[in-house]
C-alpha cells in the first residue's frame, strides 16, 4: 500500500515566521513522497503547538492517530523526529506499534538525509531509541538543567521570581532597589562577614525578601537565603548591575 498520511507541525515560538516554516516543511515532505512514488492522501497539520505536548493532546495528532488506526494508509510521513515526537520513549513506543501494523515512518530530514523505519538503517534507528529510551530520564533532567541556565543567561522567567527582579510577561527587567541591596550584600561578603551575619543585618534594617510567611507576615533572611542569592549565577555582575 502507497498510500501515505502525512504530519506537519509548527511550535509556539518559531524563529521563522509560521507560513514560511510550514511551507518548508511541506515542501520537503511533498518532495519525498514524489522521490519514493507515495500517494500523499492526507496532510495533517498542528499550528502553534509546542512539541512537549503529547501527540494524543493535539487536534492534528489526534487526527494522524484515527487515520493510522483506520487501516487506510500504510506510510507515515515527517519532516524531523521532533515534528511529531517529543522524547525516545515516544518514538519507541509508536515505531513498534506501527511496526506490528505494518506501517512504515519516514523522515525525510534525519541529520540531512532521510529515512524510513522498514530499511536495515531503520532497524539500527530502532535499537538506538530503545538505547536512548533507557538514559531518557537522565538527559532529561540534564536538559532542564540547560534550559533553566540558558533562561538566566537572557532574563527569562524560570520560575520564582528571584529577587533583584520583577518579571515583565516573561522577562526579568532588574529591580534597582533589590540590586542595590544585592551590591551592598556582595561588599558585605568580600569584607569576611558570615552568611548569618548578613542575614541579621538584612533582617535589623528591615530589608523586605521576596516571599510572605504565614498570616501575611514578611518572611526573615537566612544564611541560606543570603548564601542562594550569591551563588545564583543571574546575579553575576553583568554592566554594572548585579
Amino acid at each position: 500500500m502507497n498510500k501515505a498520511v502525512c504530519y506537519l507541525r509548527i511550535g509556539p515560538q518559531e524563529h521563522e515566521p509560521d507560513e514560511k516554516a510550514m511551507r518548508a516543511q511541506e515542501a520537503s515532505i511533498s518532495a519525498y513522497c514524489r522521490s519514493v512514488s507515495l500517494d500523499a492522501i492526507l496532510t495533517v497539520r498542528d499550528d502553534r503547538v509546542a512539541g512537549a505536548i503529547p501527540l494524543t493532546h493535539r487536534l492534528g495528532g489526534r487526527d494522524l492517530l484515527k487515520v493510522v488506526e483506520s487501516g487506510g494508509v500504510g506510510h507515515v510521513v515527517i519532516w524531523k523526529l521532533d515534528r511529531l515526537f517529543r522524547s525516545a520513549d515516544e518514538i519507541l513506543l509508536y515505531l513498534s506499534a506501527w511496526t506490528a501494523l505494518g506501517l512504515t515512518l519516514h523522515v525525510t530530514d534525519m541529520g540531512g538525509a532521510p529515512i524510513q523505519s522498514d530499511t536495515e538503517e531503520g532497524e539500527i534507528f530502532r535499537r538506538t531509541t530503545a538505547e536512548l529510551a533507557v538514559l531518557e530520564p537522565s538527559l532529561t533532567s540534564e536538559r532542564t538543567r540547560t534550559d533553566i541556565a540558558l533562561k538566566k543567561s537572557n532574563r527569562f522567567s524560570y520560575g520564582v521570581t528571584p529577587y533583584g527582579y520583577d518579571l515583565v510577561g516573561n522577562q526579568l527587567n532588574p529591580n534597582r532597589v533589590e540590586q542595590e541591596v544585592l551590591a551592598q550584600v556582595r561588599t558585605w561578603r568580600e569584607n569576611r562577614w558570615s552568611l548569618r551575619k548578613i542575614a541579621d543585618e538584612l533582617n535589623r534594617t528591615g530589608v523586605a525578601t521576596k516571599q510572605v510567611a504565614r498570616g501575611g507576615r514578611q518572611a526573615r533572611w537566612y544564611a541560606s537565603t543570603v548564601r542562594y542569592l550569591l551563588g545564583n549565577t543571574l546575579h553575576e555582575e553583568k554592566n554594572g548591575i548585579f
